[in-house]
């Protein structure tokens, strides 16, 4: 076993060290509540994911490998959601993408991940043996940890240099020929189109929020593409829901038409919020009704008992159940994106044009 705090040790010397000497385990590394692990064997990495935080069905979902829908019916045929390497395992196995596909989802995945870590300056990490009951399965694949970390870092440097407001809304102003652009650069030029928000236009595309985000203030410093104050504030949605996985997804499909989704796992939390992001809609993932006694206790909040609400529910219930609701909107899981967007986007003041 071998552990430690990054204030000590940064995540480049911890990656190196468990890596260089050819080991196989399982690298945990924690901060704050969010918890990454990174699954090696024989120095090589296997798997990184980040919770909460993206998964691997988000990204394939953003590379449009599969659907948000495709997504979700993995997870109702699992026996404990898993949003890592078996939901991208049964995708193959189902014949909805390729293995090549997949090992490039997962690169990806791994590189996201590990430029995160890389902006840690603290928390704690250990390296050990895998769990029998480890909730990652190995694929046929591994990826060197040294190109990884390599393009991890470049990944992280070029962040540091200063990203996006999300809230800015950017037109085109200048030639974009007459520059070097950077790579991926006109892919969210194409984007820009002086009414989405940069948090928007960073959903559509399938770099990652944070390196689009970059990307937009790149063209801007170049004079190709200037920011403009909003007119009207993204509206806010609030997401609850137990699953990050789940959550995710949510969120990405709402950014994409204009929605400024904030994601709570509790639900106490989020209504503690309320104040704070006056939200025009919230939307609760229901599991085992704790989803209804949320709404029940928003209904109760003075001054805030009026918000919108959908539920999104897995079983249909009983008609006395029913009954005995509070006032919401239901919406069937799996979810469909246009939906979603449609109902949402009309309870929140933005209907789909």
């Amino acid at each position: 076993m071998i552990e430690g705090s990054l204030s000590n040790v940064p995540l480049g010397d911890v990656f190196q060290l468990v890596t260089g000497g050819g080991k196989s385990g399982v690298l945990d590394v924690d901060q704050d509540g969010v918890r990454a692990r990174i699954y090696l064997d024989q120095g090589r990495v296997q798997v990184a994911h980040l919770r909460p935080g993206v998964h691997l069905g988000e990204i394939m979902v953003r590379m449009e490998l599969l659907t948000a829908r495709e997504v979700q019916e993995i997870f109702d045929r699992q026996p404990h959601e898993d949003a890592g390497t078996p939901l991208g395992l049964r995708a193959v196995a189902d014949g909805l993408l390729d293995e090549d596909d997949l090992h490039a989802a997962l690169a990806r995945q791994a590189v996201e991940v590990i430029a995160e870590l890389l902006s840690w300056r603290t928390g704690s990490f250990s390296f050990g043996e895998r769990s029998a009951s480890a909730s990652q399965a190995p694929t046929d694949r591994t990826y060197d940890a040294m190109t990884l970390l390599m393009e991890a870092d470049a990944l992280r440097q070029e962040l540091d240099l200063g990203i996006a407001d999300p809230a800015t809304v950017y037109r085109r102003v200048g030639d974009p020929t007459a520059h070097e652009l950077p790579e991926g650069a006109w892919e969210v030029l194409a984007h820009v189109d002086g009414f989405r928000s940069a948090r928007t236009v960073a959903s559509e595309g399938d770099q990652g929020e944070e390196r689009t985000l970059r990307l937009l203030s790149r063209l801007e410093e170049l004079g190709v593409i200037e920011g403009l104050p909003p007119e009207v504030p993204e509206p806010v949605v609030l997401v609850v829901s137990p699953s990050n996985a789940r959550a995710r997804l949510v969120r990405l499909t709402l950014q994409r038409v204009g929605l400024r989704p904030m994601l709570f796992e509790d639900g106490e939390v989020a209504l503690a919020h309320l104040d704070e992001a006056r939200p025009l809609a919230i939307v609760v993932d229901d599991r085992e009704g704790e989803g209804w006694e949320l709404v029940r206790a928003l209904r109760a909040t003075p001054g805030r008992g009026h918000v919108p609400a959908v539920v999104l529910e897995a079983r249909p219930a009983g008609w006395w159940a029913r009954l005995r609701r509070p006032k919401a909107h239901v919406m069937r899981l799996p979810f469909e994106e246009l939906a979603l967007q449609e109902l949402v986007g009309r309870l929140a003041g933005r209907p789909l044009a």
